[in-house]
């Protein structure tokens, strides 16, 4: 039972049954207050006869005082032309002067407190044997030749019309009441139905979408402004699906290319080796060639380690204050050997600057950058390293002198094994990983890479805000 509970409810049904609970309680209210103002309007208007009641007895009173009668005398015809109303007049010592048949007043509470006019708050109910009735006592003197009489006057007003009425009204008013709540509850229902037919045409446009179908977007033309922003959330989401899809794709291809090739030159050559008897030297040479190949793989998947890690966050970069000018001078006296053979000169400018990164994670980012500039760049050309302070950054510029890149090109130049037909070819020396690894490291780090390039050069440039501590 507890888990039915716990399951959760559609959009409709909270909707409606919120709608519901406070159209109750609205008509319940209205219903309260209608009910009082009309017993208020009841109340008020039998106070008002039982005052004219009570005046005209008051009246018979004192004319009986004035002529020297006994008050029983007046009392009987001291009120006409009122239906359903009685008195009780009692002298001072409790003795009753007159009382109207029709009410047996012996039942009236007459320790109620007396007042001296009649008002709604004043008024009590009690009944007899046979009515109910709304009645207040009163108290009046009257005077004759400096003699004062006290009296106690009853009236009272017959409720059972008043009661039947209110019965029959209130019983009318409950129908009206759950009437009127059920067909807003029911019209509510309806509405919200309506209202949500476009969500309901999203949800079997979105069923359409698979993903072989990752192109398909959502149109905005007749859809609510409420529902707007969830499209274009919606469209977002599935354009960045379809280019995390597009980026696999492309990476389990060339992935399958990258391993082809090795695995394929492995099998070549062992097929040739055991195609007859070898000397020992062939077999020597063969292992070597077999063993270069082992360690390309060995260094592509322990790069496409490195990169899943940092994407993922697995890796926590170390916090190091490093010298930017003397990690730069160790790299450039690291590939002097390699810059030689092309007679490429390394060049470092700019003031020497600290960072707070990861020391050993910067140097393989910058030998990244270093050796693609040095395998990009023409013969007898000069590598200028130039280190910058801005107001809010701190860079780190490669600048090689090597053939233009594409502006199409260069928004892919991070994508794993991504390369131009002109400059980006394999030639043994990586598999077209180390740019993504840089860019991955330096993001990790606080850091960001971006390439410009030109006819006259070619930038990679490291930007560090000074505020990443």
């Amino acid at each position: 039972m507890s888990k039915w509970f716990r399951i959760p409810n559609s959009l409709a049904f909270r909707t409606t049954s919120l709608v519901g609970i406070t159209v109750l309680l609205c008509f319940s209210v209205m219903h309260a207050i209608v009910i009082h103002s009309i017993e208020q309007h009841f109340t008020e208007q039998d106070a008002s006869e039982l005052n004219e009641v009570y005046l005209a007895v008051d009246a018979k009173l004192k004319e009986a005082a004035l002529n020297n009668t006994p008050p029983s005398d007046t009392l009987f015809e001291a009120v006409s032309g009122h239906h359903g109303v009685y008195y009780h007049v009692e002298n001072a010592k409790g003795e009753t002067l007159f009382s109207s048949k029709g009410a047996d007043f012996s039942f009236f509470p007459m320790s109620s407190p007396s007042f001296k006019v009649v008002a709604p708050d004043n008024l009590i109910l009690f009944e007899d044997t046979q009515h109910l009735f709304r009645a207040t006592k009163l108290t009046t003197n009257t005077s004759l030749s400096g003699t004062v009489k006290t009296y106690s006057v009853i009236v009272a007003s017959n409720m059972e019309f008043h009661m039947s009425y209110m019965e029959d009204f209130k019983t009318t008013l409950w129908i009206i009441t759950l009437f009127a709540a059920i067909v807003t509850i029911l019209a509510a229902r309806f509405a919200i139905h309506r209202g949500h037919s476009p969500l309901r045409k999203l949800s079997r446009k979105i069923e359409t979408i698979s993903a072989d179908h990752l192109d398909a977007r959502l149109s905005t033309h007749g859809v609510p402004t409420e529902l707007t922003v969830l499209v274009d959330s919606f469209n977002t989401m599935i354009q960045k699906l379809e280019d995390g899809f597009e980026r696999l794709s492309f990476f389990s291809a060339d992935i399958a290319h990258e391993l082809r090739t090795p695995i394929t030159n492995l099998t070549t050559q062992t097929q040739v080796m055991l195609s007859r008897k070898r000397t020992n030297d062939d077999y020597t040479d063969i292992l070597y060639s077999h063993l270069e190949e082992y360690e390309r793989m060995s260094k592509m998947i322990s790069d496409m380690l490195l990169l899943a890690q940092t994407e993922h966050g697995l890796i926590e970069p170390k916090r190091d204050t490093v010298a930017i000018n003397q990690v730069v001078k160790d790299l450039i006296e690291y590939f002097e050997v390699l810059a030689d053979e092309k007679n490429i000169r390394l060049t470092l400018s700019g003031p020497p600057l600290e960072i707070v990164c990861d020391k050993t994670m910067l140097r393989q980012a910058l030998s990244n950058l270093i050796s693609n500039a040095i395998r990009y760049s023409p013969n007898d050309d000069e590598i200028v390293i130039e280190i910058k302070d801005s107001l809010d950054t701190i860079s780190i510029t490669i600048v090689n002198h090597g053939d233009m890149i594409p502006k199409e090109h260069l928004g892919r130049l991070f994508d794993r094994f991504y390369r131009t037909d002109f400059s980006r070819q394999r030639d043994g020396q990586g598999a077209g990983l180390g740019l993504t690894i840089a860019k991955s490291i330096m993001k990790i780090n606080g850091g960001d890479i971006h390439a410009e390039s030109s006819a006259k050069h070619t930038c990679f440039t490291i930007k560090f805000m000074k505020n990443t501590k």
